[in-house]
Formats: C-alpha cells, structure tokens, sequence
C-alpha cells in the first residue's frame, strides 16, 4: 500500500496511542487540579484501537507508543499491547508511563511483547516528587524502573521536565541515577501545555542547560550532537551512555517529525502544538469500513501543518497535555 507521507514528504511511520485521560497523578504542567475526563463510553475499545493500528499499519506506520494520562490505569493494557503487536507491519510497541504501578505489570508486559519503557521522572527528592505529582510517592517509581530492568523492558529512559525553580539543580544527580542503573537520562524543555500553569516562570532552554559546568562535567557537550527523532543525543564523558535532550521551543525539530498522536476518544492529533484533529471514532462507531477509515486518514495527514505553533502565554493552552496523550 502507498505509504503514509504528508504535504511536506514527511513519512509518518510512529503512532503514538493514548490508551486514558485519566491518571493517578497530577503534575502540575501536565493537568488541572480539577481535571474532567472522557466518559467510558467515549473511550475507545480495544477492538477499535487494534482495527485503527492495523489500518495505519497497512500503511507504514511501524512504531507504536502506549501512553495516556497514565496507560498503566487501563485496566487489561497488556492484552492490548498483546493484540497490537500481533498485527502485521507493527516492528515495536512500547510505553511512557510515571511507572507508579510498573511493578505490578512489568512482568505482563514483557510477555505481552512491550519492547520498552519510558519513565517520568522529575525529581530524585522524595517531598519535591510529592508536591509536583500532587501527592505521589517516588519509591514505586523506583521500584517500577526495577522491575523494568529486572524483566528486561530495555533501554530504559527517563524522562525529565526540566523547571526553573523546581528541579533544575537536580539534572547532574539524574544523570548519575542513570548512569549507575544503565539506562538513559532525557531532558525536555517546559511547554504551555495546558492553562492556568505559568510556564514561562519555569522554562530553561536547553542551551543554558548545556552550559552548566555540572552538565558539561558529565556531559561531552562539544561533541557532534546524533539526531534521534524529536531529541538530540550526546554521549557521557566516561562513555558509559548517552543523554537526551529534546527542545521544542528553542530548537525546532518539526522537519523531522514522522509521527501522530491517537487520543483516547478517537481522535487523530496532528501536531502537538496546535488543535488540529480529526475523529477516528466516529468514522467507526458509524459504520466506516477499512478503505473508508484509510481515506479519511491520508486527507487528515493532508493538514499535517509545517511547524507547530506554541501559545506563548502565561495561560498556556485550553487542552491540557493529559488530553493529548504524552
């Protein structure tokens, strides 16, 4: 079948699916603290789920992504990673989650056939963790990346929000937490993801973050920087890893991008940034057959935009990151 390319010769080859809007969490740039979520009559079956991934499948998409709110409050998510690595053309499925419950599933997934794992994580402060979770405990986010590693859910990464007053003389101790357990650090430029959170107060550009004398200690920050994706890479010093950085208001990485974002309640999300979606849901719940559900998704990735286009305001943006899918 002809692959899936957009306007601008992109070829979209990665989903990634948010499976909830609900979390058991509540970090503060991600979702209000009175967040409305999705009825579940509204949510999508994992029987739709599976017949909008074999559609795209059929044409090149090759990597899927679990994510949500949190994919893991999914009650049966590992049947689902199941079912969709069975379908012909998906090469990888993997997860970002805040690893709260990663113990419990660990196991399953890796069964299930869940390549890898991304891990949220902020902070290495136990009282900090609890105050931009809303509450949450960072021991069974360790004890989560454990039981990833012990079952083989590699390479790991972590992910970190990098937040001007919050977490920003912590970045030198993450990358050593990582270090020491073998998996990789990212860090990711503070977005106006959602309203109400004043993000300009917290954002630090990568390019500063680069600078610090304890990064560019560990960090072999003059080296020709490998292009992964949305982020850039540079190796560790000692040479015992690699370290992410992903910034997408500073350092645009629109021109590569090859992916879509699925919602929760069916919609195809075009671009992060921007409000563009169209609703995969109701083409299904209507009847649409597979030819129908693949023409309604090559004219969506027509409007595929250039670039994203970021609210720069102190309120951020009217659909919260939870709602979009990570």
């Amino acid at each position: 079948m002809k692959p899936l390319v957009d306007r601008f010769g992109r070829r979209i080859t990665y989903l990634r699916v948010s499976v909830t809007d609900r979390c058991n969490q509540r970090c503060n740039y991600c979702s209000r603290p009175q967040e409305e979520h999705k009825e579940r009559s509204q949510v999508l079956t994992f029987s739709e789920l599976t017949e909008i991934i074999s559609v795209m499948a059929s044409m090149g998409v090759e990597k899927i992504r679990f994510t949500g709110g949190e994919p893991l409050v999914r009650k049966g998510i590992a049947e689902l990673v199941r079912m969709v690595n069975a379908i012909e053309g998906i090469k990888e499925t993997t997860l970002t989650t805040n690893a709260t419950l990663l113990s419990r599933f660990a196991k399953e997934l890796k069964e299930a056939g869940l390549k890898r794992v991304n891990v949220s994580l902020d902070t290495l402060d136990a009282e900090k963790f609890r105050i931009i979770t809303g509450g949450g405990r960072l021991s069974q986010v360790l004890e989560g990346i454990d039981a990833a590693l012990s079952e083989g859910l590699v390479p790991l990464k972590v992910n970190t929000v990098v937040m001007r007053g919050i977490n920003e003389d912590e970045l030198a101790s993450i990358i050593d937490f990582a270090r020491e357990r073998g998996i990789s650090a990212r860090f990711i430029e503070c977005m106006p993801m959602r309203d109400g959170f004043d993000w300009k107060k917290h954002y630090i550009p990568i390019s500063e973050v680069l600078e610090r004398e304890d990064i560019k200690e560990r960090v072999a920050v003059e080296e020709k920087r490998e292009e992964g994706g949305a982020e850039y890479i540079l190796p560790l010093r000692d040479g015992s890893g690699r370290v992410g950085f992903i910034s997408p208001l500073s350092n645009r990485f629109c021109e590569r991008c090859n992916r879509l974002r699925l919602t929760a309640d069916g919609r195809l999300h075009l671009c992060l940034p921007r409000d563009m979606d169209v609703s995969l849901r109701d083409a299904i719940r209507g009847g649409a057959d597979r030819e129908s559900l693949e023409a309604i998704i090559r004219k969506a990735v027509e409007l595929k935009p250039k670039e994203g286009e970021y609210t720069f305001s102190t309120e951020g943006r009217k659909k919260s990151m939870i709602h979009i899918g990570g």
